[in-house]
């Protein structure tokens, strides 16, 4: 007992608690990152069916990352705010030199949403609204939907933690998509002063279809931390939403503010 007292207090004296979403300033939103990775089935057909000739040629080895931050747009109380957010996230064939290093695919996630935070029985913060998310391509490779969610979310604990659901609509580009992705997710994250740990899942009990994101970052200082990245399944990106494949990637990770 007296030996695991003072590796107890170690232990709960490295916890630290990250900065929760803002309702009252510009802050991060999902994950801002930077990786290099290798991924196991890029699907190179989809490109040739679809004309693009410079795409039918794919390195498996591409730069992934992630740009994401919200601000209030109008303030009802310090808790309560119309939000606005923006989320990017772009696969670069950056050592692709045939295919002059192309971006393969980005995807665009603008939000509109009502944020509340509080103590709410097992959560502290509550969000809903409307979210568009498309990759701005054309013809065959064209992805885009649009949803009506639901987020609810406990933040700026030791183990953070968030389950949402949400309706589709606007599928005419991918229209069995919710094959696929499901229409909920969850996410769980311990954080601690040096280190967090992360896992996100989306799951389709009615097709057995799911797609999971692992993650572990060590701070350097408070502004970066080391990164590293496993996915597995499907709907990595909008492109590959049909797309079984797995993903390893190592960079950096801008802390959350």
């Amino acid at each position: 007992m007296k030996m695991y007292l003072p590796v107890c207090l170690l232990v709960v004296s490295s916890i630290g608690f990250v900065s929760a979403k803002s309702t009252t300033e510009f802050s991060t939103y999902e994950d801002t990152y930077f990786l290099g990775t290798y991924a196991d089935n890029i699907n190179e057909d989809l490109y040739s069916d679809a004309g693009e000739t410079e795409l039918s040629k794919l390195d498996d080895f591409e730069i992934k990352y992630q740009i994401s931050f919200s601000l209030p747009l109008f303030q009802f109380s310090n808790k309560s705010a119309l939000m606005a957010s923006y989320t990017q996230l772009s696969l670069w064939q950056i050592a692709n030199n045939e295919a002059s290093s192309p971006f393969r695919e980005t995807n665009y996630k603008p939000q509109l949403f009502m944020m509340h935070q509080g103590e709410f029985l097992l959560f502290n913060s509550i969000e809903y609204g409307y979210r568009h998310q498309s990759n701005g391509r054309g013809n065959k490779i064209s992805r885009s939907w649009e949803r009506f969610y639901l987020l609810l979310e406990s933040q700026g604990n030791y183990i953070d933690y968030g389950i949402e659901s949400w309706v589709a609509s606007g599928l005419s580009d991918n229209k069995d998509i919710e094959d696929y992705i499901g229409p909920y997710s969850g996410w769980i994250k311990i954080n601690g002063v040096e280190a967090s740990a992360n896992i996100k899942l989306t799951h389709n009990f009615s097709t057995h279809r799911s797609g999971v994101e692992a993650g572990f970052t060590y701070y350097v200082n408070e502004v970066v931390g080391f990164y590293g990245q496993v996915w597995k399944g499907y709907g990595e990106t909008l492109i590959d939403y049909n797309n079984d494949q797995t993903r390893i990637g190592v960079g950096i990770m801008l802390r959350p503010f």
